[in-house]
């Protein structure tokens, strides 16, 4: 990782160690001792070191992308979000800068296309929900309180259509992080999914 990612990421931590955390317990209903507080990370065990703020998810310490959105999420408990259950596309969230980002969807997925049933069954291993749109389509908890759908769509060389990453967000994910901070959650799905490690 880069020095100013490392220094952003060390910014994140900080800054989410200003919260109280009692509100993150309550609201999410999350196991905690005092150390650590308990959640899961794409159906895996995570811990987060309360006094620190480090995450490790299944053993291994977790990544800019996912802990910068699991840092958001958790922090916005005071306001006690709660999910909409209707599914929206990036630039339907109003974001500030959505327009700037839609031509980001790109993706290189030369990991994924003509192994879409490994990565189904990987999504499946996730505690992912299958769906119809897309060769993959999965609804899958991000935390087991934040799902995020996303979908893979296999290119077609003869006709020059790349293949295609996409994902689909409940209506009120502005209530649980920032617009930003979408994109650091798509990050490590997608690293995920490809099974590279997230920056």
């Amino acid at each position: 990782m880069g020095d100013n990612y490392e220094r952003l990421f060390a910014q994140s931590r900080a800054h989410f160690l200003t919260f109280d955390q009692q509100p993150m317990l309550d609201w999410y209903g999350l196991d905690h001792d005092e150390r650590n507080i308990y959640f899961r990370l794409l159906g895996r065990e995570a811990a987060l070191d309360r006094a620190t703020g480090e995450i490790t998810c299944a053993g291994k310490r977790a990544g800019f992308n996912e802990a910068c959105a699991v840092y958001d999420i958790l922090s916005r408990a005071e306001r006690r979000p709660v999910l909409a259950g209707r599914w929206v596309g990036i630039v339907e969230l109003g974001g500030n800068i959505a327009s700037n980002h839609v031509d980001t969807l790109g993706a290189d997925l030369s990991t994924v296309e003509g192994h879409i049933e490994e990565k189904k069954a990987l999504c499946r291993s996730w505690g992912g929900i299958e769906q119809k749109q897309g060769d993959l389509s999965f609804i899958v908890p991000f935390t087991e309180f934040f799902p995020i759908w996303i979908q893979v769509w296999e290119g077609e060389e003869e006709l020059n259509i790349p293949a295609r990453f996409n994902c689909i967000w409940d209506a009120n994910t502005l209530d649980f992080m920032f617009y930003e901070t979408t994109w650091y959650a798509r990050g490590f799905l997608l690293d995920s999914l490809r099974g590279t490690k997230s920056r």
